[in-house]
């Protein structure tokens, strides 16, 4: 009776130590999933989704591989002590709009979107990252609105948004944050038609590299 109840005990020591072991793996795998560069890798995979074309295929390594989520390691992703600082995406002609994701990367200091298609309003979100020292939008087809925010933030001192479509509204936040900077937008060209090869195309039937994407505009006018 007594080595019954021993192999008992024993059996109920492993289920206890296997439900530690369980609850600690679980915990670790939180604690991952919930880390700053987890958390920026899946804003911008989420970025990634409102890419409607990527005729460069520039974004095809932005991927979780084993359950490992890494943007560090991803086309156009630079990063400091594993945070993600710099989104640089020039000259791509990549085509979609932008959302609310950007506000989960909140230690970017330089967005790089210049000379691509992407259209729709600025998210707010943007106007809110404090640490953002460059943002560079100019070449797409962004229209409507600025974030209110944007002449909240200081560390904003070079707003480059020339050549889109923002019909000459410029808000009073906007003006704000050019008395700041070094590179100020130049206002004429925000309502003129763009005079630079660009990827402001619809199509993209001649694209065979990068370079492609400045001729093909131009067969295009």
């Amino acid at each position: 009776m007594y080595g019954l109840w021993g192999f008992e005990r024993l059996k109920l020591k492993m289920m206890v130590v296997m439900l530690l072991m369980l609850v600690l793996s679980l915990f670790e795998q939180n604690m991952s999933f919930s880390s700053p560069l987890n958390s920026e890798g899946l804003a911008l995979l989420r970025f990634k989704q409102r890419v409607v074309s990527d005729p460069f295929s520039a974004l095809s390594n932005w991927k979780e591989i084993d359950g490992e989520i890494d943007p560090c390691s991803w086309f156009g992703v630079e990063c400091s002590d594993e945070k993600v600082v710099i989104l640089n995406l020039k000259d791509l002609c990549l085509v979609g709009n932008l959302g609310p994701e950007f506000g989960k990367l909140e230690n970017l200091k330089s967005i790089i979107l210049r000379n691509n298609s992407f259209s729709g309003s600025i998210p707010q979100e943007i106007g809110e990252l404090k640490e953002l020292e460059l943002l560079d939008l100019g070449f797409n087809n962004f229209s409507g609105p600025f974030p209110s925010d944007f002449g909240n933030n200081l560390s904003l001192t070079t707003p480059l948004l020339d050549n889109n479509e923002f019909l000459g509204n410029l808000a009073p936040e906007i003006y704000e944050v050019k008395m700041l900077s070094e590179f100020q937008v130049d206002e004429n060209r925000l309502t003129d038609a763009a005079t630079i090869p660009s990827c402001k195309t619809s199509g993209f039937p001649c694209i065979e590299s990068i370079s492609d994407c400045y001729s093909c505009h131009m067969m295009n006018e």
